[in-house]
């Protein structure tokens, strides 16, 4: 099944170096299986957020390992969202 997974951030402030590595360690593992992966910018140019587009066998298992997301678990995102995606073109 694939999943888009949307995050917001409480603000727009550069993520600190030692969360960005954690941030990429995290979406290079070999086990999540992600088709793409980008920065979400607002009008300004601004980082506003992350969206992820990855394999999971079920929603149980994508909503996993959203569980284990370095920006949600240091409390950065003011709101996150999990969907099953389903490609109508392209």
């Amino acid at each position: 099944m694939l999943f888009a997974w949307m995050g917001f951030l409480k603000s727009s402030d550069p993520i600190d170096q030692p969360l960005q590595q954690q941030i990429s360690g995290f979406l290079e593992q070999p086990y999540i299986a992600i088709e793409s992966a980008g920065v979400l910018r607002d009008e300004g140019g601004g980082r506003a957020g992350y969206l992820v587009l990855f394999e999971a066998e079920s929603r149980a298992a994508a909503e996993a390992l959203v569980a284990e997301s370095p920006i949600r678990r240091a409390g950065l995102y003011s709101e996150y969202h999990l969907f099953e995606y389903q490609a109508e073109v392209g």
